[in-house]
């Protein structure tokens, strides 16, 4: 069978962590969800094609329908996020009265939401968890003309009628999964802001996360990694196949299993690959031997989850670590020469006016490179959209999907700031922090090509006229 993946382009929306600049400008990754199924599916024997339409040159949806029926396609997929689900299913909506492709869709709404998902007529396939099994299954049973009922996981549809499929009992192994389907992507398009070199791309080690931060839903997906050997093993492929020379590590917490990440960095220095690269950590992680090994491995960056300067407001947040402890390794970070990027929540459980400055003096005196502020929102599937519903009495984000309400700001029933505070704090945390002389400074200094120079002129330019999403 041939399949078309596509990925439409997003623009921010109002209910995001983000602000507008930052959701524009932070990064630009390649659709890694679609590129594992797009593998999952070539390991099958399928023929597929990514139709990467977010990727700068934007392509109109007129020009990806013209890239489908040049390639033949028999199915058109799709990724589904909760933030982006509109704008998606216009895509899926005119692609589909153009070609009268059927629509396969997955990702994790699917888990949250299948009968919602599964409603809107454009949509016949859902993957419900784990594509591994799921997907071969589809494919091989609509090719035979077999029946569905026996897949795992799987929603579709029999004579109009929604049909779920209770999900499949085999626990994926994340090792297992092949790599994604990156000859399918222009690798030299992708970046992020604070990125040195090209080609760059964003990798997956692992899935899940074994913290149990109450404002995030990673933590209900069980955690499954890949050994290091196999990790290398991509990185290799990256190096040699696609030319790729930094990497971002796109892993809840990268650093969870120590000897994993020493064994992954003394690999890429035996096989002699001269990549950089950056990941996601906390700070109880950390320590100075690790950091060693990371450095030496070619790690540039480490992203810390510190989310707030309150001890009371982290323990709120069942983040488990102290102010001195965030101190001392971003320090020790740094003193290996290594960048630090620190990740912020305002409006988080607990918050005021008070610990909300508070948070954003703390970032200022840590020995920052980077910093962002985030809008702590209530994400479906955490305790913080529990506080919502019960607030509010509804279930917005199923009334998103159904269409049967608007993009909006949800209330945040856990702090005493207004959303029009948060706001504007997340506004003058980043002004405040970047815009520092001698932060200013450090940042020009540190520009290593055009490219990069005017990511960073967008972005301030953009800091400083940022609108407000109320």
């Amino acid at each position: 069978m041939k399949i078309a993946f596509i990925f439409p382009p997003f623009d921010h929306k109002k209910f995001e962590e983000d602000i507008d600049i930052v959701s524009r400008e932070f990064t630009q990754p390649p659709p890694l969800g679609l590129a594992y199924a797009a593998a999952i599916a070539e390991q099958h024997g399928h023929e597929v094609i990514i139709i990467d339409a977010n990727t700068k040159p934007r392509i109109t949806r007129e020009e990806a329908v013209g890239q489908i029926m040049n390639f033949g396609a028999q199915m058109a997929g799709f990724m589904l996020t909760v933030y982006m689900f509109r704008q998606t299913l216009e895509w899926i909506k005119f692609i589909k009265q153009k070609t009268g492709l059927p629509v396969l869709t997955g990702n994790v709404l699917l888990d949250l939401y299948p009968d919602e998902v599964m409603s809107h007529p454009e949509i016949d396939y859902g993957i419900i968890g784990p594509a591994t099994k799921s997907l071969p299954a589809l494919l091989y049973n609509l090719e035979r003309g077999r029946n569905l009922d026996n897949i795992g996981g799987l929603a579709f549809k029999d004579g109009g009628k929604v049909c779920i499929n209770p999900p499949s009992t085999l626990e994926e192994d994340f090792g297992s999964l092949p790599f994604p389907a990156r000859h399918l992507l222009s690798n030299e398009k992708y970046h992020t802001i604070v990125s040195k070199r090209k080609n760059f791309t964003i990798m997956i080690t692992s899935k899940g996360c074994p913290s149990r931060c109450g404002f995030c839903y990673v933590k209900n997906i069980p955690y499954s990694f890949r050994t290091a050997e196999k990790t290398a093993d991509e990185i290799e492929e990256c190096y040699k196949k696609y030319g790729i020379r930094e990497i971002e590590f796109f892993d809840p917490l990268f650093t969870f299993n120590k000897q994993r990440v020493i064994d992954i960095s003394r690999q890429i220095k035996t096989r002699n690959l001269d990549i950089i690269w950056a990941c996601r950590s906390r700070v109880d992680t950390m320590d100075e031997e690790l950091l060693n090994e990371m450095k030496s491995g070619g790690c540039k960056r480490i992203y810390y989850g510190i989310e707030s300067g309150c001890q009371e407001i982290l323990n709120a947040s069942r983040k488990g670590i102290t102010l001195d402890r965030i101190k001392r390794i971003v320090d020790l970070t740094k003193d290996k020469g290594i960048l630090v990027l620190g990740f912020f929540l305002i409006g988080a459980p607990g918050d005021t006016m008070e610990t909300a400055s508070n948070t954003i003096d703390f970032a200022l005196s840590l020995n920052l490179d980077y910093a962002q502020f985030h809008k702590t929102i209530a994400k479906p599937g955490t305790i913080l959209y529990d506080q919502v519903k019960e607030a509010t009495g509804r279930d917005y984000w199923r009334e998103y999907i159904l269409g049967l309400a608007q993009e909006e700001r949800l209330p945040s029933p856990w702090t005493s700031l207004s959303e029009k505070d948060i706001e504007a704090l997340t506004v003058k945390a980043y002004r405040r922090f970047y815009f520092r002389p001698l932060r200013l400074g450090k940042i020009i200094l540190g520009i290593n090509s055009f490219d990069e120079f005017s990511r960073y002129m967008r972005s301030g330019l953009g800091m400083l006229n940022v609108h407000s999403d109320l």
